[in-house]
């Protein structure tokens, strides 16, 4: 089996689209509320590496004054690392806490987003199973990353099934684990 050149064949190979930028007399603009990053893969796989594949990735960053928030596929905190020295914190309590969203508190109103929290926001991460701290909120949000991963897949055998291929790959992103 011949594989392109193009991550994804000629009849899906996008092409960039290149718009003029800002005039000299325009503001700049402000950074928007959410950073998209996208990461491309490519890998073979066959029936045992299916079987085998992550079925957790990172998917946001949640950044605040002092940390980052590493948040999972599956809106889970799995790691929190110190911005100041780049270390990080095992023992922060939000680690395994579910993040839902932010919240920001006015006089007389709250105001919530979800899924994930924005700029100005304090993100919200529940903990279902701690009676004593439910809920756990960060300092101001300064800053949010979504990571969105674009797979290439190509079987490694025309013996080898998409079915058998895709299913653990597919299921995985979109049933919860009991990890």
């Amino acid at each position: 089996m011949t594989h392109p050149k193009e991550p994804y064949g000629q009849e899906d190979y996008e092409k960039t689209v290149v718009t003029p930028g800002p005039s000299k007399k325009a503001k700049p603009a402000a950074p928007p509320p959410i950073e998209v990053v996208i990461i491309r893969q490519e890998q073979t796989l066959d029936r045992a590496d299916a079987r085998t594949a992550p079925d957790r990735y990172r998917m946001l960053e949640v950044w605040t004054r002092n940390r980052i928030y590493i948040v999972d596929s599956h809106l889970k905190c799995i790691e929190v690392i110190d911005q100041h020295s780049g270390l990080l914190e095992t023992d922060n309590s939000m680690l395994g806490a579910h993040l839902v969203g932010g919240q920001r508190k006015y006089a007389n109103s709250v105001h919530f987003s979800r899924p994930f929290p924005v700029p100005g926001t304090e993100a919200l991460f529940v903990r279902p199973d701690d009676r004593l701290r439910p809920m756990g909120f960060t300092s101001k949000v300064e800053r949010v990353v979504l990571h969105i991963h674009v797979s290439s897949i190509a079987k490694s055998s025309d013996e080898d099934d998409w079915a058998d291929v895709t299913s653990h790959l597919l299921q995985s992103s979109f049933v919860q684990s009991k990890k």
